[in-house]
């Protein structure tokens, strides 16, 4: 399989030919898969500019040829393409794979849970160990998370305004890919981040409250998380009242005592009235 650049010609011939019905029946689309797969694993542990270029070039050919992808016999190559982790690829290879999938979900929309699916997960990269200082400071996202996150953001915008029913998949998929309550605070922002720029957005419009109160429910959930032990050391300001109220005076202390006589609605007690007024009272 050739993908140079002078070779387009030849490769959309070749890939045309193996997504075709023929091409299922000879087994060329089964070679193309393998040949997919490898050519993604090299670039994805090489990275080299050449391997880069390939398989960048074959998935603008697959872009092209989108028309000729069905769900269940291209399920393997297609599983390929939605396998590349956009956090970890290429910048070329990162944009070739949402040019793909948005050109994908407007041609066929048996595509869009798929495709949707893949954006949202790559509101985060993928998951690693947590950074000793994670949760320290203001929360201050690197220029590259920004710069990946709006790409995927950017995508998936074009896709809702595109796509009907793309909205309501959406929102299924954000509360299933909600962040677990023990990742650490970088990583909750990050996807809450993303969360409310699809909300702000034109096309988050019809899922738009929806979208804001499963942020909140999750806000909710991460708050009745937090440990006693993260709080007894912080200040609350009542250390001094407290003191305070350790050296009052004794005689303001027989006054409060007297008040416990009042019953809820702070109406006296007939035991706690004169001894003059509970006479007439008698009488």
């Amino acid at each position: 399989m050739s993908t140079q650049p002078d070779d387009s010609a030849l490769l959309h011939e070749y890939v045309q030919h193996a997504l075709s019905k023929q091409g299922i029946n000879t087994g060329a689309y089964k070679n193309f898969v393998k040949e997919f797969s490898a050519l993604r694993k090299k670039a994805e542990q090489s990275g080299s500019e050449l391997e880069v270029k390939m398989l960048t070039n074959l998935l603008h050919t697959l872009k092209n040829l989108v028309s000729l992808l069905r769900e269940r016999t291209h399920d393997a190559l297609m599983s390929e393409v939605l396998g590349i982790k956009l956090w970890n690829t290429a910048p070329e290879v990162r944009c070739a794979v949402l040019e793909l999938v948005g050109n994908l979900v407007v041609v066929n929309s048996a595509f869009t849970h798929t495709c949707l699916q893949l954006l949202v997960y790559s509101f985060l990269p993928p998951p690693s160990p947590p950074q000793p200082d994670a949760g320290q400071g203001e929360w201050q996202p690197s220029q590259q998370e920004l710069n990946i996150q709006a790409s995927v953001l950017n995508a998936l915008n074009k896709m809702l305004a595109l796509v009907p029913t793309a909205p309501a998949s959406l929102l299924s998929l954000v509360v299933q890919h909600m962040p677990h309550k023990l990742r650490d605070r970088n990583t909750q922002c990050l996807f809450l981040s993303a969360v409310f720029a699809v909300a702000e957005a034109p096309s988050g419009r019809p899922i738009r409250d929806s979208l804001l109160a499963a942020a909140v429910e999750h806000l909710l959930t991460l708050d009745v998380e937090i440990r006693w032990e993260d709080i007894v050391d912080v200040p609350t300001g009542q250390e001094e009242e407290e003191g305070e109220s350790e050296q009052e005076d004794p005689e303001d202390i027989f006054e409060l005592e007297g008040m416990s006589e009042l019953d809820i609605n702070g109406q006296p007690h007939s035991h706690a009235l004169p001894h003059e007024q509970q006479q007439q009272q008698q009488q």
